[in-house]
């Protein structure tokens, strides 16, 4: 996009950022610094507009416009860690536990536990880590062969990030690990390296107080790589892209981090935003 209007991603982040910015003005009294976490919001508003606007003059403003999604996503996900249950202070895991026994969920998780191996353990978790990198996959190629490819598949991307985060906003939940004596499925032993331990400990100590159950945002991420690839016939890349998306799919409900319902609200989501996605993007230029 040459011109300076706001392109369907900057009004997805813009409108997403400035709405959470409300909820927690709503909720101050339940929520510490809730001035300092609503600036954040509104600096991530702000700095998309002003990209936004200012590309078209300078070179290096529309390169870090093009990939200022590997910041927002990262910081928006964490403001949710520390903000969901204060801004909605109810979990919902009674309710997803009961549909999960209804549609067989529960049965799928005790499943898993009955084939738990070790090294299916250790590679689930390795493959599981790999998600943080995922969607550049097919971002890297896109962005260097097909511009309009990469705009209409960074929209895609951060309507599953934040459509994710929007759902933990509404349905806090915090997960099958956490109610193992209630459904009867314990998460598998993993066996730590230093490094792997080290990980680990680095990413609950960021996600503090997380209710990033419902959707899932890893089965809609991984799902959609998978889409990319294909929709844009990355076919060297789906050699790497697609067993990878396909591990961490299967290692969110193997390491029981989701439910069931969880990845299947997700892909359902998935299937919406790949169909209107595009047909919003195509018609903005």
């Amino acid at each position: 996009m040459t011109d300076r209007r706001l392109s369907p991603y900057d009004w997805v982040v813009v409108s997403y950022s400035i709405v959470i910015a409300g909820l927690i003005v709503l909720s101050h009294s339940r929520v510490p610094n809730w001035w300092a976490y609503s600036g954040i919001h509104l600096a991530v508003a702000a700095s998309c507009v002003g990209m936004a606007r200012w590309r078209p003059r300078h070179r290096a403003l529309a390169f870090l416009h093009d990939w200022d999604v590997v910041v927002y996503v990262p910081v928006l996900f964490f403001m949710t860690c520390v903000l969901v249950h204060r801004v909605h202070p109810v979990d919902y895991d009674d309710w997803l536990i009961r549909i999960d026994t209804r549609i067989g969920g529960i049965a799928v998780l005790k499943w898993m536990e009955g084939i738990e191996r070790p090294w299916l353990t250790t590679f689930s978790k390795t493959v599981w880590i790999f998600f943080y990198f995922l969607t550049l996959i097919p971002g890297i190629p896109l962005y260097l062969r097909n511009r309009e490819g990469f705009a209409e598949g960074k929209l895609l991307v951060v309507l599953c990030f934040l459509g994710s985060y929007v759902g933990y906003y509404a349905l806090p939940a915090e997960g099958p690990g956490y109610h193992q004596q209630k459904i009867g499925v314990a998460q598998p032993d993993f066996e730590q390296s230093k490094v792997t331990s080290t990980m680990k400990d680095t990413i609950y100590r960021l996600e503090r107080e997380a209710r990033d159950t419902f959707p899932s945002g890893h089965v809609m991420v991984a799902a959609m790589t998978i889409v990319l690839l294909l929709r844009n016939r990355l076919w060297k890349t789906c050699w790497i892209g697609i067993p990878v998306s396909l591990g961490v799919i299967w290692s969110t409900i193997y390491l029981r981090y989701h439910y069931l319902i969880d990845g299947i609200v997700g892909l359902a989501l998935v299937a919406l935003i790949a169909w209107l996605g595009p047909k919003w993007q195509r018609k903005s230029i």
